[in-house]
């Protein structure tokens, strides 16, 4: 018996053999049916398997190839950015249309766009096309254009037709394009009618609707995993293709320590006289940051760069991004200027731009496998995210509680920030997991005790061994 989300698959490929039929009818079979086999060459679908504590989790994306060598362009949200790399495993790159694996190698992710991008090994390269070959071009609103979908690896990656007419166009603040049909896979290339290369397709947009349960209305957001309307521009693309990085963690990243960047509301720029500017309040500003060295304070708002006003956006929501990566383009020991407005005055703050500190993926962590709980080292994403000073910042974090384990049945939970271990104060990361060793390794030890801090309350938990 097919089940219904077999079924459900089918009626998406038999949608996307409908849309492809209604195009063929319009244009030359033999013509589209040429572009879509020499096109399927440089799209891809990429398994990979997530090793957390106690499983391991396959997934499955969709690729672009995007130069000669076989490196491969994977969406942002296709591997989460806070998972360490060193859980990623056995990294696999399939033709589509075809079950044979090949492999492949994380190279890392871009902090200014988020993208991933991967090594597929050199057996399959000369297979493979990139996108970069193709005539490139900028679409035009009502161009009709098409992309390529892929079926689960069940269908042996089989590729689709899907194709829709260019709705209008965005910057939020990357370009951004708009069909009302879906368009392609997320993560696979867009072409127009002659083949060129117009855009990457981009994660779905969700969709609002109203669901009916028994009389009662409800707002809810529709969002379809399988295909996607919403592609990045190919000038967008291009801009930052070649951003490979040169490994998966320990990047120069620019930093100024500020947090909590928010558009100035309607009302506020009301107040301010900025109702024709775009302005960026500065919520948080971490403590001897290179922003906090050079004055910048809470609630600073932020008008314009290098002397520069900031862009209007619609959504206004949009400025905030590009605040932020205009300080990634920039590199460790750049100076940027920010105009900021304090007090109704408006003055000019210089900035050098310092280092990322450690980030969450790179953080160390410990499974401690007897006793059920994985350790991790305090960074700075722990100290904003609790709002914590540079004097309150120490300890390590419960990043993961077994279920049923002795420390989940005392209480202690996930995220749970560490401050003790039996009486004795954690100031580091090493301390902490030197005294768990200690405690696994004392075969007398009926229990041990934490001093933990959640949600700005401190509590003692007391752990039986036996």
């Amino acid at each position: 018996m097919i089940s219904f989300h077999w079924l459900s698959r089918i009626s998406i490929f038999l949608l996307g053999l409908a849309v492809a039929g209604n195009l063929v009818g319009k244009t030359d079979a033999s013509a589209v049916k040429k572009l879509f086999d020499e096109r399927i060459k440089s799209v891809v679908a990429v398994e990979f398997f997530v090793e957390t504590e106690i499983d391991r989790k396959p997934t499955t994306v969709i690729g672009m190839v995007i130069n000669e060598e076989g490196v491969i362009l994977l969406l942002d949200v296709a591997i989460p950015g806070w998972l360490p790399p060193n859980k990623l495993k056995d990294f696999t790159v399939y033709q589509a249309g075809s079950r044979k694996p090949y492999g492949g190698r994380y190279l890392g992710q871009d902090y200014v766009t988020g993208w991933h991008y991967l090594q597929a090994d050199e057996e399959v390269v000369d297979r493979l096309v990139p996108f970069t070959q193709y005539e490139i071009e900028c679409p035009e609103l009502g161009e009709e254009l098409w992309g390529i979908g892929l079926m689960g690896k069940d269908f042996n990656f089989l590729p689709f037709y899907l194709h829709g007419r260019l709705s209008f166009m965005q910057k939020i603040p990357q370009e951004i394009g708009f069909s009302i049909e879906d368009l392609g896979s997320p993560g696979s290339p867009v072409f127009n009618a002659a083949g060129a290369f117009v855009g990457w397709t981009a994660n779905g947009i969700p969709s609002n609707r109203v669901l009916i349960l028994d009389g009662e209305k409800y707002n809810v957001a529709l969002q379809n995993n399988n295909g996607s309307g919403a592609f990045f521009t190919a000038a967008e693309v291009l801009l930052h293709v070649d951003r490979v990085p040169e490994s998966p963690i320990g990047q120069n990243i620019p930093w100024i320590g500020v947090f909590g960047l928010q558009p100035v509301a309607s009302e506020v720029a009301s107040f301010f006289k900025l109702e024709n500017r775009s302005a960026v309040v500065v919520s948080e500003i971490l403590e001897n940051s290179p922003a906090f060295e050079a004055g910048m304070e809470k609630r600073d708002i932020v008008v314009s760069i290098d002397g520069k006003d900031l862009p209007l956006f619609s959504p206004n929501v949009a400025v905030t991004t590009y605040l932020e990566r205009q300080i990634l383009m920039r590199k460790p020991g750049d100076l940027i200027r920010f105009g900021i407005l304090r007090n109704k005055e408006e003055q000019e703050i210089e900035v050098t731009i310092g280092r990322q500190p450690k980030l969450l993926k790179e953080a160390e962590q410990r499974y401690f496998e007897e006793l059920g709980i994985t350790l991790r080292e305090f960074v700075t994403f722990d100290r904003v995210k609790r709002n914590l000073s540079e004097r309150e910042s120490m300890g390590v974090i419960a990043n993961f509680v077994k279920i049923n384990s002795q420390a989940s049945t005392a209480g202690l939970k996930p995220n749970d920030l560490i401050k003790e271990i039996d009486g004795i104060v954690i100031r580091s990361y090493e301390k902490a997991v030197s005294l768990m060793e200690a405690i696994v390794a004392d075969d007398t030890r009926t229990e041990f005790v934490l001093l933990i801090s959640r949600k700005s309350e401190t509590s003692i938990i007391r752990i039986r061994l036996k």
